[in-house]
């Protein structure tokens, strides 16, 4: 049996692998800044167009104090339950509502403390060990998931079990960067609660149904796999969990949990059009897909993401040739320009135009693999979206002129466009960008403030109506992207070849090539043999250039991420 510590990475051996290590190392969204908030702005004297030392350090400064407003809030009127409830001052027990789990059922659930889980590696990356090691305790003595209860299984894994398992690491030393976390006479408890959780999401894969190998959306915490009157499932919850169960295989030596999220992301992968496009949403009994209409936005972000992050993570040969072809076929059909659309997956002729607000992560996926020119014109419709409204539409329209168009639509304090704002700082150096942040801290302080304490979504964008709720992911994803944009010198971005940040943005060890056996890669063998069966390390096949200039350019964009690293890494 591997011991409870992470595996060591092997040394590079190729070209190859150190090209895809660092093209998709580039420190995953680890890209990020010094700063405070809107108090009154000392005379800069930076060169024109760019942010003084000072400035931005007022910047980092004013997010922490909002995250510290948020944080102690939580904590004095909603712990140990989920989330907060910031215009009433109460609390929520929310998991069993997260995914649209239908019908949720409270009686004999009461909160698995949410928001604290979600936010623990946001105080390490704070730099605030007292609060993280108080956190660390808290959860070790207050949280069961032993619970007559039905959740997501998608929101589970990336809030739940991703916190746990970056709060580990960080309490074990064990987080490069960041061994000046480690919690004294701390004992695995994190790590305990995660295999325990791991356990209790695993029937949803091992119990699907045989025709298809699709995970179930939702399981009973104690139960597992009831009857669910639901058979359909989205293309991101079915390919968002190798992350953390991989590195959850990895941590437990038990390889049940990589497995389970291999086979899963296989079937899924088999069910792609000719076109590698994949629809939204899939009958998990009969393959069969149930709305055909492929997009970077709500539900499938993550899959993509989850594509590139994981090739990261493992170096794995199999996944980054999957993404390639994922990422060639997305920018061909569904990028149009500045613009993001939808297309049907089998004839992405017939397309529809319309932004989402969880596609606003694609420029921070771009930087990723080298695309900045790309990410950079995908990234300005949302600085005027944002602009105009003073926060997110979940969804909105540009027009030819420029013109954002967004109804009665709501923000719920997403963090996509923090994220894609300092993937692309990192990329350019360009002070557009931190400028930009500084605007969404303080229209974020304006708008979304909550009078009793705390940050509350907004109902509507049009008219700045507040709604009664404050997500685990403001504290774990938007405030802590909006903190690494203005904080040069935090550890993420000095340790960036070395760390990953999950699609909820907690912190991950790179693993390697050695993170988990060999065998289990079999469980992909199938479905990239038909990608590149006979090329070389790095060609993309030929299946996948038949796309035309987009592909082209995809490739050209991943060929040349080792030099453009370079160029990142000196801002």
């Amino acid at each position: 049996m591997m011991p409870a510590t992470l595996q060591p990475l092997q040394p590079q051996s190729t070209p190859y692998q150190m090209l895809r290590l660092a093209s998709l190392a580039l420190c995953v969204w680890s890209c990020l800044i010094q700063s405070r908030a809107s108090p009154a702005k000392p005379r800069s004297r930076a060169p024109p167009g760019r942010m003084s030392g000072a400035e931005i350090a007022l910047y980092r400064d004013a997010v922490a104090e909002m995250f510290d407003d948020a944080f102690s809030t939580y904590m004095e009127r909603a712990f140990p339950h989920d989330e907060l409830r910031p215009l009433s001052a109460t609390w929520t027990d929310s998991l069993i509502e997260l995914g649209n789990v239908p019908s949720p059922k409270r009686d004999g659930y009461t909160g698995v403390a949410l928001t604290l889980i979600d936010a623990m590696d946001t105080l390490a990356v704070m730099g605030n060990h007292s609060a993280f090691a108080d956190a660390v305790r808290l959860v070790g003595e207050h949280v069961s998931f032993d619970q007559d209860a039905v959740v997501s299984v998608f929101e589970t894994t990336i809030r739940v079990l991703g916190g746990l398992l970056a709060g580990h690491v960080l309490a074990d030393g064990a987080m490069p960067g960041f061994p000046h976390m480690r919690v004294p006479r701390y004992d695995g408890v994190l790590l305990r609660l995660a295999r325990d959780l791991g356990d209790r999401l695993l029937p949803a894969f091992e119990d699907a149904p045989e025709a298809t190998g699709l995970p179930y959306a939702f399981v009973h915490l104690q139960r597992g796999v009831e009857a669910q009157p639901v058979a359909e499932q989205c293309t991101a919850g079915i390919g968002t969990n190798l992350l953390e169960f991989a590195f959850l295989s990895n941590l437990t030596a038990d390889e049940r949990y990589a497995r389970a999220s291999l086979r899963a992301l296989s079937a899924l992968w088999g069910r792609r059009s000719a076109h590698d496009l994949l629809g939204n949403t899939i009958d998990i009994h009969t393959g069969k897909w149930v709305n055909s209409q492929a997009s970077v936005g709500a539900g499938a972000d993550s899959f993509y993401e989850y594509l590139a992050k994981g090739a990261l993570l493992l170096d794995s040969d199999e996944l980054w040739q999957m993404f390639a072809a994922a990422y060639a076929a997305a920018g061909e059909h569904l990028q149009f320009g500045p613009h993001f659309g939808t297309a049907d997956m089998h004839n992405p002729a017939k397309k529809f135009l319309a932004h989402s607000s969880l596609a606003s992560f694609w420029p921070g996926l771009q930087v990723l693999v080298g695309d900045a020119e790309l990410a950079a014109i995908a990234h300005e419709p949302l600085m005027a979206a944002w602009d105009k409204f003073g926060a997110m539409p979940e969804n909105f329209l540009v027009r030819a002129g420029g013109e954002v168009l967004a109804g009665n639509v709501p923000y719920p304090l997403r963090p996509e466009v923090a994220e894609s704002t300092a993937a692309l700082f990192l990329a350019t150096g360009d002070h557009l960008y931190l400028k930009f942040g500084a605007r969404m801290v303080d229209s974020l302080k304006r708008v979304t403030k909550a009078p009793l304490g705390g940050f509350a979504s907004v109902r509507s964008v049009a008219t700045g109506e507040l709604e009664d709720h404050m997500p685990s992911f403001y504290l774990a994803e938007t405030l802590k992207y909006l903190y690494l944009l203005f904080d040069l010198e935090n550890p993420l971005h000095t340790h960036s070849d070395k760390l990953l940040l999950t699609t909820e943005a907690h912190l991950l060890p790179r693993l390697g090539v050695t993170g988990l056996p060999s065998h289990l890669w079999a469980e992909l063998n199938g479905e990239c043999r038909g990608l590149d069966e006979d090329v070389d390390d790095f060609q993309i096949s030929a299946e996948v250039k038949q796309g035309g200039a987009a592909r082209e350019r995809a490739e050209e964009a991943l060929r040349s991420a080792a030099d453009r690293a370079a160029a990142r890494l000196r801002y």
